[in-house]
């Protein structure tokens, strides 16, 4: 009776875990969304490409010092 009992908690609890799972990954996607979304939403702006330059020519003065 006890092995059939942890059966059935090991049961329910990798079925939370699955649905954990589930939700974490639905999450996941939800935010890789909303980041594309404002990405896409940036290049849009003014003064995008100037800024994108700086930030790269930043990025590799930055790295010629380490």
């Amino acid at each position: 009776m006890g092995v059939q009992k942890n059966i059935g908690l090991l049961k329910a609890k990798n079925e939370q875990l699955t649905e954990n799972l589930k939700l974490l990954i639905k999450e996941e996607q939800q935010t890789r969304e909303l980041a594309i979304g404002c990405l896409e939403l940036l290049k849009l702006m003014p003064g995008y490409e100037k800024a994108l330059k700086q930030l790269q020519k930043n990025n590799t003065d930055g790295h010629k010092g380490a």
